[in-house]
């Protein structure tokens, strides 16, 4: 029989208030991270994810709105998701010491974190993202809801 299949630890889904078409996902304890966001960010249009040391930052296809982050922490590498017709998809690694990761905006950091479940680890993280093409759109006009989708698988590389 081969390995076990990947199963779902955890589940959470988070509102994010996105501000100049970007957020990020980094490290909850900031004294920790050497390049707190949104510094050093990447110029918009470069990546969908950009890593940085204890951070990943995402880029948003609108400038103002609400977008929703599912986020799943998997007992190991998850198969590639095919539940949409995912617009986007890319992965990155990020550490975190207290197995916490805050979700940050330019205007600072959002009441709820990501648990991942384990402190002092290296996560490896799947981002998929849906209704860019549309939220694009409408941020010209109005602050959309739920419009825009992120799905992030995190498991656990070290």
């Amino acid at each position: 029989m081969g390995a076990l299949m990947a199963r779902i630890v955890s589940r959470q889904s988070i509102a994010v208030l996105v501000d100049y078409s970007g957020f990020a996902l980094q490290e909850e304890d900031d004294a920790q991270v050497p390049v707190v966001y949104p510094e050093g960010r990447v110029e918009l249009g470069t990546s969908f994810l950009v890593s940085h040391s204890m951070r990943v930052d995402v880029e948003s296809a609108g400038h103002t709105h609400e977008a929703l982050l599912t986020v799943e922490v998997w007992s190991g590498e998850p198969p590639i998701d095919t539940s949409e017709e995912w617009e986007e998809r890319s992965e990155a690694t990020i550490t975190s010491p207290t197995g916490q990761l805050a979700v940050w905006v330019v205007a600072g950091p959002q009441e709820e974190s990501i648990a991942l479940g384990h402190a002092q680890a290296t996560w490896r993280i799947r981002m998929y993202s849906v209704g860019r093409e549309e939220v694009a759109r409408l941020t010209d006009v109005e602050v959309p809801q739920g419009v825009e989708r992120y799905l992030a698988h995190f498991w656990q590389v070290g």
